[in-house]
């Protein structure tokens, strides 16, 4: 992936965080909204373009890009699977088959949980989604739709104005 430069991550980290332009050009001094709103489409084209490449990559017909949400959704017809691709600051490029076990083991009895739930921790985390009750108690194959599923309903905070609901 090209790296994001270190006001593109600010920038991407802070609207990932239902921060507006606006906000996020109050909090640092030397910005305008103008100057964010460049920084932030810089971002989210160089973060499409890698999800795009993985996409490319792992031979998926592609759904759904949510450049702007770090999100692409594709499907594999090879595997007959829906897949996920999100950037993450933390981790880099995620990209999640949907599935019901690994290798016909429960997410209980699987080798790879902890490090599952370290990458939906992180997804979890990095673009502020919250699980009901109910959704925490999930097993993390079905949990992970749900994260997937609230990032990509996720509203951005782009279209809201200062002082507007």
């Amino acid at each position: 992936m090209e790296t994001l430069s270190k006001d593109e991550a600010t920038v991407w980290q802070e609207f990932q965080q239902d921060k507006t332009t606006s906000t996020i050009a109050e909090q640092n001094p030397e910005w305008n909204p103008a100057y964010v709103s460049r920084v932030l489409n810089r971002a989210r084209e160089k973060i499409a373009k890698t999800l795009k490449a993985h996409a490319n990559s792992h031979r998926l017909d592609i759904e759904t890009l949510l450049d702007y949400k770090g999100l692409l959704i594709g499907f594999d017809y090879q595997t007959s699977s829906q897949v996920y691709i999100v950037y993450t600051q933390k981790l880099g490029v995620i990209v999640w088959y949907k599935h019901d076990s690994y290798g016909g083991k429960l997410c209980s009895d699987c080798p790879k949980e902890k490090e599952c739930r370290e990458t939906l921790n992180t997804i979890i985390q990095e673009y502020n989604i919250t699980l009901r009750e109910d959704e925490k108690q999930l097993c993390m194959t079905k949990q992970a739709i749900a994260v997937f599923n609230k990032l990509a309903a996720k509203e951005t905070p782009r279209y809201k104005r200062k002082g507007g609901e």
